[in-house]
């Protein structure tokens, strides 16, 4: 475990020397979870309104098999039903057009600043070619993981719909979903954590290094910043719901974009301290 306390040490010290970056990553923070939820809010309403229109209209649908053997329509709504499906895929399409352009910029940023909390400094040339860098190596791997997941995801769930007879197996698949989509995850962040590295040959070799050979460190690591990120968050959730002061729900607001930019900034060093372990052995 020597390596988590080299990492916090290293995260600690960091951060000490340069306040202002810091700073600068609770901002950007605020920004990025400030407009995630109100991106997510105001396009969710729009779907649940072009759900409704679908819905409804089915709701009054004719069901009669023997009415509609004589003639009489399923829906005369066909043409609503179909405008509120076509709205719905837009809506779903810009959604999530606007997230990944969120996650791509400002949380891009967010983790690129973290890398450089943790480095010397540098000339602005040597710091712009590795942003382009982290950038590139950051954005291919979560096209190719995300990207991945959402097609399997599809034709799993378009195969259970096709075939199952119950919700039950219908539930089934999306739990084992659940539990790939956190494997997919933990992929990502290894990548993210690695994307500063210089060549693309370094950036897969290390990858698979750090996702696989020294699995047992690196998930010690990973369920180590889970439970700390889960704690905080049962904190504001029991804000919110038994708590009526606004200072409460403040300051627990607040330890939670603490401890999401502190988590990220140990998990890279973390990352860097197990690298630097399984170099030397």
């Amino acid at each position: 475990m020597d390596y988590l306390r080299k990492a916090l040490g290293k995260t600690l010290v960091s951060i000490k020397k340069r306040k202002m970056l810091f700073a600068l990553l609770l901002f950007l923070q605020i920004i990025f979870l400030a407009l995630s939820l109100y991106t997510s809010t105001h396009y969710l309403i729009q779907i649940l309104e072009d759900t409704q229109g679908i819905i409804q209209p089915l709701e009054n649908a004719n069901y009669d098999s023997q009415s509609i053997e004589q003639g009489d329509p399923f829906t005369p709504d066909y043409l609503s039903i179909y405008n509120s499906y076509q709205s719905m895929l837009r809506t779903i399409l810009t959604f999530s057009g606007w997230m990944i352009l969120l996650f791509l910029t400002i949380n891009g940023s967010i983790w690129l600043w973290s890398h450089w909390l943790l480095q010397e400094k540098k000339d602005w040339k040597s710091r712009m070619k590795e942003a382009a860098r982290f950038f590139l190596k950051a954005g291919s791997s979560a096209l190719l993981l995300v990207g991945s997941f959402a097609v399997i995801s599809y034709f799993v769930l378009l195969h259970y719909v096709s075939i199952s007879d119950s919700f039950t197996k219908l539930a089934l698949a999306l739990k084992l979903l659940l539990i790939a989509l956190l494997v997919v995850y933990y992929f990502l962040l290894s990548a993210l954590a690695l994307a500063s590295t210089g060549s693309w040959r370094n950036f897969v070799k290390n990858w698979i290094k750090i996702s696989f050979l020294t699995f047992s460190k690196t998930m010690v690591l990973f369920f180590t910043l889970a439970a700390i990120l889960s704690a905080s968050f049962i904190i504001l959730y029991v804000a919110i719901e038994f708590g009526e002061s606004v200072l409460l729900l403040l300051i627990t607001g607040a330890i939670n974009v603490l401890a999401l930019v502190l988590v990220r900034i140990f998990w890279i060093a973390g990352i860097e301290e197990i690298q630097h372990e399984a170099h030397h052995h």
